[in-house]
């Protein structure tokens, strides 16, 4: 799962902090964004390969990986994330979990690579966030679903340039050739669009 800008910076600034993975799971945000209920949007039949991009400590990737025989693909931007998300999966015994190391705007997956992405909160720091939405038309299945989770808008954090209201990304979404299945709010600071391509 995708992390605020704030906590996004001390990622990149510090070694493996022991609090992190309480605030990035912390029962609040839990409440507020159920992991669970929102890959039920997804529908996944059990088979499928899935790429979780900014998987951040695993607040999806674990969930998913216990839904799927598939191959979960996990990545970040940070090197520290993906040591934290391998000592994780080798403690839980998770064995469908692929570490990648790269970025929303250039996934390094090849074209038509998954059958499901999950995007939380990474789109708004994707520069342009089009090219997001760009690189889910290209490395997803025909067919295949994206859950895009973001923040709800205009809220305060972070800043109101970096959000992306859910009607815009509706609209970039179909302008790129996607199909909008779902789109609903998450409590008063979240929203899901589940995509199809």
């Amino acid at each position: 799962m995708g992390i605020s800008d704030k906590e996004d910076e001390q990622v990149a600034a510090e070694e493996y902090d022991p609090t992190l993975i309480a605030r990035l799971e912390s029962p609040e945000r839990l409440e507020k964004l159920p992991p669970e209920k929102l890959l039920d949007l997804l529908e996944l039949s059990g088979h499928e390969d899935l790429l979780d991009v900014g998987a951040g400590s695993g607040y999806f990737t674990f969930p998913a990986a216990a839904r799927t025989s598939g191959t979960v693909y996990a990545l970040d931007t940070h090197p520290q994330m993906l040591d934290m998300l391998k000592t994780r999966s080798e403690e839980r015994g998770v064995t469908n979990i692929r570490l990648i190391e790269g970025t929303a705007e250039q996934i390094p997956l090849e074209k038509e690579s998954v059958d499901v992405m999950i995007l939380s909160l990474v789109l708004h720091i994707a520069e342009p966030h089009e090219q997001g939405l760009k690189e889910v038309q290209r490395v997803l299945k025909k067919g295949g679903k994206a859950l895009c989770v973001e923040w709800a808008y205009p809220d305060s954090e972070p800043p109101s340039d970096h959000r992306i209201s859910s009607s815009d990304m509706a609209r970039m979404g179909e302008e790129l050739g996607l199909k909008v299945l779902s789109r609903q709010p998450w409590s008063d600071k979240y929203y899901s669009i589940v995509f199809q391509k």
